[in-house]
């Protein structure tokens, strides 16, 4: 009897076109992360300069409520800071 002999070629044609497909996905995939990586950073220093940005806005109004305060502050109540501090004639 004689062995029947097998066809690689058809074989070889189906893996070779899934073996393109599978690295065109993965290209795209490549690319897409690519892509994706840049847009996350962006959007990252994007976050990073907008926390700065309030960061520096809430410094600023709280400066300018604690001068609000000491702008509004009786006459009683200035004289007990400067003695608090220390500054008082004799001390």
């Amino acid at each position: 009897m004689a062995k029947k002999q097998r066809k690689p070629q058809q074989r070889q044609a189906v893996t070779t076109t899934t073996t393109d497909a599978k690295s065109g996905l993965n290209s795209l995939k490549d690319m897409l992360n690519a892509d994706a990586l840049g847009a996350l950073k962006q959007l990252e220093k994007d976050m990073k300069t907008e926390g700065e940005r309030k960061a520096k806005e809430a410094a600023e109004q709280m400066r300018r409520e604690q001068e609000e305060r000491e702008r509004n502050k009786s006459f009683a109540e200035l004289l007990d800071d400067y003695e608090k501090k220390g500054g008082g004639k004799y001390s």
